[in-house]
């Protein structure tokens, strides 16, 4: 068994610690206000309209410095590594995640806190001593602009009609293919950095499915499947998401690395 250090176990009881990315509440406004009632049919028309209203309602929650909380289920590979973790966090629109992962596996298993600020990432687990340092996440990190990105870009859709989730929460249950070139380029208008630049052109080449489940009364999101494979970047991967309080007002910074 490994010994975690006090700082480490301040960070699992309480999700922060030494040298933490404080996640709390801000001052900004939280938009609690639902658009306006309708129903949708399973008609490729009405589909779309769904997919659009949805689209329109995630970001009205997700103005600057407001986000959503979001637990992950991920299994398959990336760049030819196994990925079998869970994963539980917030993620602040558009680039912006904190999280604690665990990839099951692993030989040993370990928590490990991350944060992914401008596309940099920074980790914190035993393996670092406890210390936050740039690095490569044991599991693929959220890209919060994907969300409604996969939304925006979808080719082609199927509506399999209402479903109620786990706790009664009505739902639409829509699957769309993305056309991941067409995303991956309107990406690359938002960034310079050469990094992220390298990623949304790899990008291009992947087959992603993604099954929504949007609510029927707010049209928000509250859980996606994302099945992901892109055979020249040795990946093969399931991400499963469950989302709760949308348009939380979160504050993420940017860790110290020297504490």
């Amino acid at each position: 068994m490994w010994l975690i250090t006090a700082c480490l176990m301040l960070v699992l009881a309480a999700g922060l610690g030494c040298g933490d990315p404080e996640t709390k509440t801000s001052t900004a406004t939280r938009t609690d206000e639902a658009p306006p009632a309708r129903t949708y049919s399973t008609s490729p028309e009405s589909t779309s309209e769904l997919l659009r209203d949805a689209s329109q309602a995630v970001k009205a929650r997700t103005a600057s410095n407001l986000g959503v909380h979001f637990s992950l289920q991920s299994t398959g590979a990336v760049g030819g590594q196994a990925d079998g973790s869970r994963s539980e966090g917030d993620m602040v629109f558009p680039d912006k995640v904190q999280m604690v992962t665990r990839n099951y596996l692993t030989p040993e298993p370990v928590n490990t806190d991350v944060t992914v600020i401008d596309g940099k990432t920074y980790i914190r687990s035993e393996a670092t001593a406890g210390v936050w340092k740039t690095g490569v996440s044991p599991s693929l990190p959220p890209d919060p602009q994907l969300i409604t990105g996969y939304l925006d870009f979808a080719r082609s859709s199927r509506n399999f009609g209402q479903e109620s989730l786990v706790g009664g929460r009505k739902t639409y249950h829509v699957q769309v293919d993305v056309d991941m070139p067409l995303l991956a380029t309107s990406l690359t208008r938002n960034t310079t950095d050469a990094v992220q630049l390298a990623e949304y052109e790899d990008m291009k080449t992947a087959v992603v499915t993604v099954d929504y489940w949007i609510d029927a009364d707010d049209r928000l999101i509250y859980q996606m499947l994302v099945k992901s494979v892109n055979q020249p970047q040795g990946q093969n991967l399931d991400q499963n998401f469950s989302f709760s309080n949308w348009g939380e007002a979160i504050d993420i910074v940017r860790p110290c690395e020297a504490c």
